[in-house]
Formats: C-alpha cells, structure tokens, sequence
C-alpha cells in the first residue's frame, strides 16, 4: 500500500458539543461521552465538496513541492458530490489545474472507502504502467442531514482529505486484507429519494415532490451498532490470520470513527488495548471516509508511522466493511 502523504482541510463553521447539544435537543453529555464529539465543522455557505476538497490537495501539495506535475491518476471516494453528474473527480481535476490527460473517476462508497480507495488505486496505477496518483475523500454529510436529528447531527463533521498514492517502491505494505458487504441492512443507513427508485422528476419532466424525510439521510442506531459489533470484530479476525497476526503484533488501529462508544465496545470485543486505539472524533465527529486518512496524518506527525505495523478499518453505508494490515518501514 503506497501511501506516502497526506493532507487534510475542514470547512469554516466550527460547533462546540454545546451547539450541537442546542440544535438537535440532545444531552450534552450525551454529545460529548457516548459520542465523543467535542467539536466539528460544517460547510459554511459558498463552499462544497469540490472547494474542500481542492483546498486539502492544495495543503498536500503546498508540503510536497513538485507532486502536482506528477498526478496522472485522481480518484474521490464520495456518496454526496457537488452535483449528481459530472462527477467530482472531474470538476477537482479542473479546479486543480491538472492536464487532460489525467484519469478521474468517484468510488460511491461511504465509511469503508479509504481502504476500498487505496486498493484500487494501487490497482489502476499498475494497470495503465502509471507512477503517481491523488485518492481524496469528502463526504459533506451536514447538507443531507435534518439539523434537529440528533441520530445524524450529533454525530457527523465535514471534512476532505488528499493522500498521494505511488506504483513505485513505498514505504507501506499491505500484509492483508478484509472485505464485505452486507445489502440486506443496507437502509440502516440512507438517503431513500433522489434515485431512480425515488425520483425528483416525472417520466414527463415534472417535479415530483418529496417529503424532506425522503430527501434526508436517516440513520438506524441500534441496527448498525449490532452490525459493528458483530462482523467487524470477526473482519478484523480474518485479516489478522491472514498476515499471520496476532492482536499484540499490531502497533496501532486505525479504526473508522463512527463514536467512541461504538469504538471502545468494539475494542473491547476483539481485546484490543484502549491505549492502541486511535482518536479523533473529539476535535472532527464521524467524517465518513476522511476518518482513517485524518488518523493516519496525525499518526505521521507524531512520528508514529515509521516501523510500525497498523491495522485499518472502516465500516458503514452499504452495510459494507474493508480491514488492511499495513506495515510501515
């Protein structure tokens, strides 16, 4: 897995758990201890997924002089673009200033995207002979939520993250891996219209009107805890006995932030030390696929990268999962 750097940016409005306590009637100790969320950030008006995400590939490659020339390949992991076509990818490459000879393409994937993303674009990178790829994730989850919902508002943040993937020798290396998809709970979590099974339009190109529940993403507590706490621990068994690992040859877990009452039980399952568990829900909410790539930035500035040998896991829309065992040198 040739992950070697990665950038992040956050959009402009700022809430404390406080206000997030204020617009959906929660507890505020709610908020803050079973969710874990202390602050997060929202887009502001005027900005979108695309500016986000633009702004976070311009932060890798302001620290990364002369990459930008290198990118032949961009993917965007996102369920939640600018528009519903083109897609993002195609307006960040623009956006970016790269030539028109880069590939773009989406991956409509949700809280398992960054391993799914980092797989295939270590895949296609081999495939077209090419050397250097730009994978970013943004989901901006605020503008499909209903603010006063405090199953969705006081869990989720926006964020957008960047991380350069190289074909070439890296300083990663995936020893394992772990997927699955599980359609049949798939309205645990989901924005039901909008699609072909709940269109906006008529066969006559008349509007048709949606209720805003229709139009809002919902999200099922208790069926996705169960879902977590059931195949992700045996996910994360598969993929250890497939590196021939055991849980105390693992330096640190980068697990999707979902909450940390779901990440301390799930810990607690699979016998994980709370100590190897990485956090960052506090200071962003769950930002859906930027959540292992945020943990993964802040794990390298910290110098806790190198030698060190990590397992990622990221789990939800779909329901899907996908679990990597990567050691850094």
């Amino acid at each position: 897995m040739p992950l070697e750097a990665f950038a992040h940016a956050v959009p402009s409005v700022k809430h404390t758990a406080a206000d997030i306590a204020r617009l959906t009637g929660a507890d505020p100790a709610f908020v803050e201890n079973k969710v874990g969320l202390k602050t997060r950030y929202v887009l502001g008006p005027g900005e979108t997924g695309v500016s986000l995400s633009q702004q976070a590939c311009e932060n890798l490659f302001a620290a990364n002089p002369g990459l930008k020339e290198k990118i032949s390949v961009l993917v965007c992991v996102t369920q939640t673009p600018d528009h519903p076509l083109p897609q993002n990818s195609a307006a960040l490459a623009s956006a970016l200033g790269l030539p028109h000879s880069t590939a773009s393409f989406d991956l409509s994937l949700g809280c398992s995207g960054y391993v799914y993303g980092v797989l295939v674009m270590q895949g296609f990178l081999k495939s077209i002979g090419a050397g250097d790829g730009l994978l970013v994730t943004c989901d901006p989850y605020s503008r499909k939520i209903e603010p006063h919902d405090k199953n969705t508002n006081a869990v989720f943040g926006d964020a957008a993250t960047a991380t350069w993937i190289t074909a070439g020798r890296s300083r990663a290396t995936i020893l394992a891996t772990d997927f699955g998809t599980d359609g049949e709970r798939g309205d645990a979590i989901m924005v039901p219209a909008g699609g072909a099974a709940l269109p906006l339009i008529d066969e006559d190109g008349n509007r048709i009107e949606r209720t805003k529940d229709e139009l809002r993403l919902h999200m099922k507590g208790r069926p996705v805890f169960n879902f977590v706490n059931s195949e992700i621990p045996l996910s994360i068994r598969r993929c250890l006995d497939r590196a021939g690992l055991a849980i105390s040859d693992i330096d640190w877990f980068a697990l999707h932030q979902g909450s940390i009452y779901m990440l301390d039980a799930m810990a607690k399952r699979v016998g994980v030390p709370p100590a190897k568990v990485l956090k960052n829900m506090d200071r962003f909410g769950n930002t859906v696929s930027s959540t292992i790539p945020l943990l993964l930035e802040e794990a390298e500035e910290k110098g806790m990268l190198k030698g060190s040998t990590f397992l990622l896991s990221g789990f939800g829309v779909g329901l899907s999962w996908s679990t990597a065992v990567v050691r850094f040198e």
